[in-house]
């Protein structure tokens, strides 16, 4: 993504052209321009974007706060029926002007009508439906309404309550048709199969909004509107997992409804809610806590970023946010520079932090360990390999033998452990064998302790050798 400012915007000065990847974290000290930089890329006037040598119109920036919406909890389904049927009566008349000034097409007709959303959905209702400007129906309206044409044209509005009616809606019509076909009575529109029904609609949203909240650990569900009669008022709630009490969305906390914005507009990505080309964010997480910052960089990444190829820019003041961003691309901007820089993270943490007396924070991942010979060197790598292809570790470890000669010693371990760290080295370990006299402490770690004499125990167990000569077919059974 090229971003060039034409004009100046507030401590933005042109000339100013630089280049972004996919997902980028813009950070710097207070005063820096953050703010003024995202509403200069967002601001067509005095800069454009280029995607792939393409300028792009539609980017979409979210001030600060931006993500803590106020939800709409109540859906009457009549808002949508006289919705569309104020539109169905504007597109009447303008079809009887048009007729009038002999002026028989679709942009006579559309000169008519209210507003841009209204036209949107004009068009997009010709379009679903693959008729005339003179055949479109009351119906086909109906069936190509999206929330955006009632003024919400925003891929993260907060009308969970009508999002989840119409999809109920439009489910309970399809099984009614369903229904009557089989009785051999006429039907109002062709019945689609569970998988068509979804190709065309996608999924219930209800379910993709409770699978991210499990994803990223928010301890509620969503109810949804099934069950319920056609015209019947629907209610946004969330339920708690564990205690089964429910709440109100104005319960959540801050950085809940982040996270509960996030999901729906990631639903909202596969439907026609003005899904945006570039995202600029201003400090999403600011409310935050530092182990949501984790999961709201790691929902825009897989979902907002490589799921739909939404180029994503963010900016923060938390140096968690940061260390989480492992992987993405960190830039600073400097006060009297506009345009921003690429840092390393341990920069980035480091400037952030640096005015906070006592505070050291590190994202280095490798821990030193310290082991009593070469030979259990070799052990350890080779059972760190086999686990990593399993899980995800949480830091890398090196193994360092504590003797370079040949031998071994737990009493070695314990003292290099020890010294290094009381000599301000936090990223050291030590592991040594339990021998049935050795006990754990603070940073020297005992394999077996009260079970198994040494590591050779573990490796060698009876058993596994049995098994493994078994499955390599050495003995019989």
């Amino acid at each position: 993504m090229r971003v060039t400012i034409r004009q100046k915007h507030k401590s933005i000065n042109p000339p100013c052209e630089f280049e972004l990847p996919e997902f980028s974290v813009l950070t710097g000290k207070n005063g820096s321009g953050k703010t003024h930089l995202l509403e200069a890329i967002a601001n067509k006037d005095k800069s454009h974007v280029l995607i792939d040598g393409n300028i792009t119109q539609n980017v979409r920036y979210i001030g600060f706060n931006g993500l803590n919406p106020k939800i709409e909890e109540s859906c009457d389904p009549n808002s949508i029926k006289q919705h569309v049927k104020n539109v169905w009566n504007q597109y009447n008349n303008g079809k009887q002007n048009a007729q009038r000034r002999n002026k028989n097409n679709i942009e006579s007709i559309l000169q008519s009508v209210g507003d841009a959303n209204m036209k949107k959905f004009i068009r997009k209702a010709l379009e679903d439906s693959g008729k005339a400007y003179n055949e479109l129906t009351e119906d086909d309206l109906e069936d190509s309404f999206d929330i955006s044409f009632m003024g919400q044209n925003d891929f993260f509005t907060a009308q969970f309550a009508l999002i989840f009616k119409n999809y109920h809606k439009r489910s309970e019509e399809n099984n009614i048709n369903e229904y009557y076909q089989s009785k051999g009575k006429p039907i109002s529109k062709p019945v689609l199969t569970q998988d068509d029904f979804q190709a065309k609609y996608g999924e219930p949203p209800w379910e993709f909004v409770n699978r991210i909240l499990t994803e990223t650990n928010i301890p509620y569900e969503v109810n949804n509107p099934e069950g319920d009669r056609l015209d019947s008022n629907f209610v946004f709630k969330l339920k708690d997992r564990a205690g089964g009490f429910e709440i109100s969305s104005a319960d959540l906390s801050t950085g809940e409804k982040v996270l509960m914005s996030l999901a729906l507009a990631i639903y909202n990505t596969g439907g026609d809610l003005g899904k945006p080309d570039v995202l600029l964010i201003d400090e999403p997480d600011a409310g935050l806590h530092p182990s949501m910052s984790k999961m709201m960089v790691k929902v825009l990444k897989e979902h907002i970023v490589q799921e739909n190829n939404i180029h994503t820019v963010i900016s923060t003041h938390s140096p968690t946010t940061v260390i989480a961003s492992e992987g993405i691309a960190i830039y600073q901007l400097i006060r009297g520079n506009s345009t921003p820089t690429k840092i390393p993270i341990q920069d980035a943490v480091e400037l952030l932090s640096s005015d906070i007396p006592f505070l050291r924070i590190s994202n280095e991942r490798r821990r030193q360990i310290f082991v009593e010979s070469k030979y259990d060197v070799i052990y350890y790598e080779l059972l760190t390999n086999i686990y990593g292809r399993l899980e995800t570790l949480p830091a890398e470890p090196i193994f360092i033998p504590a003797r370079t000669s040949n031998g071994s010693n737990c009493t070695d371990v314990i003292d290099v452990v020890n010294n290094l760290y009381s000599n301000g080295n936090e990223q050291i370990y030590g592991i040594i064998d339990w021998d049935l006299n050795n006990s754990p402490t603070n940073r020297v770690l005992v394999l077996g302790h009260g079970e198994r004499y040494a590591i050779e125990n573990f490796l060698l167990d009876p058993l596994l050798m049995g098994i493994l000569k078994k499955k390599k077919k050495k003995i019989p059974i």
